[in-house]
């Protein structure tokens, strides 16, 4: 009788250990999403876009079958009596082994944090009917029909993606997304409409809407003195990284425009929050590093080939040269003039210190 109890409680034991480490379903989205994105490095854009429309659908399939599987527990009288709460919730399932909705529950949980939910069952379920589409694989679409000059298209699913921007996994992606719809108004030559959707990335910059900022990096630049360079970079800092680019861009549509003031104002938002990331880097890297002016700030900066890179693809280099540039125009040329003189020595990119100096130039 021992015996026979022995082997049934090894085999219990076993199948427990068996269904602990039994891997969870594969999410065919995700595979046919990471597909397409080997298919785009690969520049094969067929199957980039088949794969695409793979994941569009199977995601879809995928969260209905798991809102199907919730709302079917949720029905029964156990469950409800538990109320909205997950670990009431959670302890009912588990108690009544439908483990595949405790999973799911507890899977949305671990991604976004019970207080994402507000701690309850129905939020979650609200964000999983909100979940269906797949934006990352409708921007890798509209990559695709911009690629081929299509841009109707393009901007169609540019907008599905930004639509649905809530549920992107990376969420600093929709500003990838919106500088693509500002491209396309750009290669359409639709400069109105590229205006308005590079402000559509400043929509949530405090920075940009801080008046006071603004006001006093133009007073500090118009003063003019011989120390105003130095105490620009001194005084001030920006943290909207993402919306370096669209400085630039508008601090240049500005000036077209001869809208200088506008340009200035933007130029000098680029300048601040490429000067303030990179120095968070050098921070990061350098324990014994201290900001001391702009000179050793620029040093320190060639150290590193990847900050270089970051800051080239950032237009970071290029906001220094751009707020030199429109602050020469404006008559603030001792500013401008020794903004200059540091990039020209010390910048790390040899196209814009080649730019400093024939600014330099034209300046004397």
């Amino acid at each position: 009788m021992k015996k026979t109890v022995l082997i049934v409680l090894f085999s219990t034991l076993c199948f427990s250990l068996f269904a602990a480490d039994k891997p969870t379903k594969p999410d065919q989205s995700v595979e046919a999403y990471r597909k397409a994105i080997e298919a785009m490095d690969a520049q094969d854009y067929g199957k980039a876009l088949k794969y695409s429309e793979d994941a569009i659908l199977y995601r879809r399939q995928r969260i209905e079958n798991q809102i199907n599987t919730v709302k079917n527990s949720l029905s029964a009288k156990r469950v409800q009596a538990a109320g909205d709460h997950f670990t009431p919730v959670l302890n009912v399932l588990d108690n009544r082994k439908e483990t595949e909705t405790a999973d799911i529950i507890r899977y949305y949980i671990k991604k976004k944090g019970t207080d994402y939910f507000e701690d309850s069952v129905t939020n979650l379920l609200e964000y999983l009917n909100n979940s269906k589409d797949f934006p990352e694989a409708h921007k890798i679409i509209g990559d695709i029909y911009k690629l081929e000059g299509e841009y109707q298209y393009a901007e169609e699913y540019y907008t599905m993606a930004l639509e649905r921007a809530d549920v992107l996994d990376i969420p600093d992606e929709k500003y990838e997304i919106l500088y693509m719809l500002a491209e396309i108004s750009r290669l359409e030559e639709d400069l109105p409409k590229m205006e308005i959707r590079l402000m559509n990335i400043l929509a949530e910059d405090n920075n940009y809407r801080d008046s006071a900022l603004k006001r006093s990096m133009k007073g500090t630049i118009s003063s003019n003195k011989k120390d105003s360079m130095a105490k620009f970079f001194n005084l001030y800092r920006a943290d909207s990284y993402n919306c370096i680019n669209a400085y630039n861009q508008l601090a240049e549509y500005y000036h077209d425009a001869h809208r200088n003031d506008k340009a200035l104002e933007f130029a000098a938002l680029a300048a601040i929050t490429s000067f303030t990331r990179i120095s968070e880097i050098l921070y990061s890297r350098n324990s014994v590093y201290e900001y001391e002016n702009l000179e050793g700030f620029m040093q320190e900066a060639s150290y590193y080939d990847d900050v270089i890179e970051w800051a080239s693809r950032n237009s970071a280099w290029k906001s220094f040269n751009i707020l030199a540039s429109y602050a020469t125009e404006e008559g603030y040329k001792n500013f401008s003039g020794e903004l200059l003189r540091v990039i020209a020595r010390y910048t790390p990119e040899t196209y814009w210190q080649r730019d400093a100096v024939l600014q330099l130039e034209r300046l004397n």
